[in-house]
């Protein structure tokens, strides 16, 4: 695959929310969307599924790769206006309800030249926090603590999640069996001219990152849908593999 950066997903919507990109996969009934942004941008969620013609009452799944503010933002607005189901990692339990993100696991900025732009980016952007409105998991929200081949298939989904720590604790994916692989921030093509190595911006295990990619592999990952930056060739990340350790991440927590 020689250009899959400009590749559009056959197996899903793509839905560009400022720096972030959210996917819609269609499951039985509707949509399952992986991710929200942060809790600003819930208006702008609203235009783009209008856009693309998605009634916000066909959300009937949110897949929530991780805990952090632009991913879990605004949940509450969703879950209040739809009848959606969360499934989330069995540790976003805790996690959702501080409101913040997880600074009890160390983490560190990928290299100097990041941490100086994201400095940078919150001298200029108060409300760039690294919090978000607090949430309560419900009954039938569905938590996960292990790989599952299974769960998808149930909703009309042909593929499997994968959990995958590295950028933090509490992250999973979903592999499709086409090979498209919605990794979250698991991977990244974000900023890459900066010495990224598709790695994402912040770290907090990137021996436990590079297992998660190997993971994405063996399930047959071809392609890699990330929240940040374009899609991109599954082969970038074997090139990739062991490219930072933990020690070389630039701290931050």
């Amino acid at each position: 695959m020689n250009d899959s950066q400009n590749k559009k997903s056959e197996s899903s919507i793509v839905l560009p929310l400022g720096i972030s990109t959210l996917y819609l996969i269609p499951c039985d009934g509707g949509y399952l969307q992986i991710d929200t942004g942060y809790e600003t941008n819930f208006r702008a969620y609203k235009k783009l599924l209008s856009l693309v013609g998605v009634r916000l009452s066909e959300i009937k799944y949110l897949f929530l790769t991780h805990h952090h503010d632009d991913h879990a933002g605004f949940l509450n607005e969703i879950a209040n206006e739809t009848g959606v189901t969360i499934i989330a990692h069995a540790k976003a339990k805790s996690l959702l309800k501080m409101g913040a993100n997880d600074k009890t696991n160390g983490g560190g900025y990928i290299n100097r030249i990041i941490k100086f732009l994201a400095e940078i980016k919150m001298r200029f952007d108060p409300r760039w926090t690294l919090t978000f409105p607090p949430f309560d998991l419900r009954e039938k929200d569905i938590l996960i603590s292990a790989d599952d081949d299974q769960l998808l298939r149930r909703i009309g989904i042909e593929g499997r999640i994968l959990t995958t720590p590295g950028h933090c604790t509490d992250h999973i994916v979903i592999v499709l069996d086409n090979g498209d692989a919605f990794c979250g921030d698991a991977a990244s093509s974000f900023l890459l001219p900066f010495g990224t190595r598709y790695a994402t911006l912040f770290m907090t295990n990137m021996e436990d990152a590079y297992r998660s990619w190997q993971k994405m592999l063996d399930a047959r990952a071809q392609v890699i849908f990330p929240s940040h930056g374009k899609a991109f060739s599954a082969e970038k990340l074997r090139q990739n593999m062991g490219k930072y350790k933990t020690s070389d991440l630039v701290r931050f927590f």
